[in-house]
């Protein structure tokens, strides 16, 4: 965890937006008035001891806001225990006990909502949603997934209830369309370090990946500026890479040759069945890889450069992060 910054705000929103920063949906902004009882400006973050949430912390820390201004909600208690130290308000609570979820939400008035990897996650992320309309909180800001409104996508389904659930409540949000992370083929290095072999079962298909860092830069920015009401973002990649690209890139980071293979979907099923994954895994990523090769994450604009003010993290970088 970086070190504290020495500013801090009195709310979460402290300057305009980028200029650059562009709406894909916007909606007219919510006016709600405030009781004078209310809290002093404050950021909930759920998820915040995931891969994401870590980046996310460290991000707004980085746009000055204070530890003491956060509250880190998460599963991870040495995790929470380490944040704890570094000056955050903490919370262990289980999603999906609703008492517990509407007694920290009605203690803040912003809150990110980091979308999760449970099974249940739809209901656990629209309880959320049902404890700040509850509380009034001020803004919600939910990471999403990007092409979340093409019901092409089953993998979106979860998303796209949610948003619908977010707009539909009245609350003032921000959603962020996540595309696929870089690091998500950084487990795949290790194997082909040792063979020299990128086997997918995504054909041609591009993929406007982004690292972790910059989507929780984009979050932090989105965090702490204006202008940023109802509006949906589209979070790609500045380039489309084929997986062509990105072997070339585990190239350079492994420093030895190695190439893309595409096979096709039961020759990857029996691939990692062989490798002893289990049946309810492999066709899980098997999947996953058509969904990828039907361009689910291919390049959808430019709002995430847009919102770092700079380009987004390349391939090799971003298999080389820590």
């Amino acid at each position: 965890m970086r070190s504290p910054a020495t500013a801090t705000p009195s709310s979460p929103r402290r300057s305009t937006a980028p200029s650059a920063a562009r709406s894909r949906s916007p909606t007219p902004t919510a006016t709600r008035s405030r009781s004078m009882t209310a809290p002093e400006p404050s950021l909930l973050v759920f998820g915040a001891t995931g891969s994401l949430g870590r980046h996310v912390l460290n991000a707004l820390l980085d746009r000055g806001l204070a530890p003491e201004s956060i509250t880190a909600v998460g599963r991870n208690r040495p995790r929470l225990s380490e944040l704890a130290s570094a000056g955050f308000n903490t919370a262990a609570v289980d999603l999906s006990d609703a008492v517990g979820v509407a007694d920290v939400v009605a203690r803040h008035t912003d809150v990110v909502l980091i979308s999760g990897s449970d099974p249940n996650r739809c209901a656990q992320h629209i309880s959320v949603i049902a404890a700040a309309k509850g509380a009034d909180v001020r803004h919600v800001y939910y990471t999403s997934g990007v092409r979340a409104d093409d019901d092409r996508f089953q993998i979106n389904a979860d998303h796209k209830a949610t948003e619908d659930a977010l707009i539909a409540s009245g609350l003032t949000y921000t959603i962020l369309r996540n595309t696929w992370y870089i690091e998500n083929y950084i487990p795949a290095l290790a194997a082909c370090r040792h063979t020299g072999v990128l086997a997918a079962a995504t054909g041609d298909a591009v993929v406007a990946a982004a690292s972790r860092l910059d989507l929780a830069e984009a979050l932090a920015v989105v965090a702490t500026t204006e202008g940023h009401d109802n509006v949906s973002y589209g979070l790609s990649g500045d380039t489309d890479f084929s997986y062509a690209d990105i072997a070339e890139a585990m190239s350079v980071v492994l420093e030895r040759d190695v190439i893309y293979q595409p096979v096709a979907p039961d020759e990857l099923r029996a691939l990692l069945a062989g490798s002893g994954m289990s049946e309810e895994l492999a066709s899980f990523l098997v999947n996953l890889d058509e969904t990828i090769a039907a361009g689910a994450f291919a390049r959808v604009g430019d709002d995430l450069s847009r919102l770092l003010g700079r380009p987004t993290t390349g391939l090799v970088a971003g298999l080389r992060a820590p």
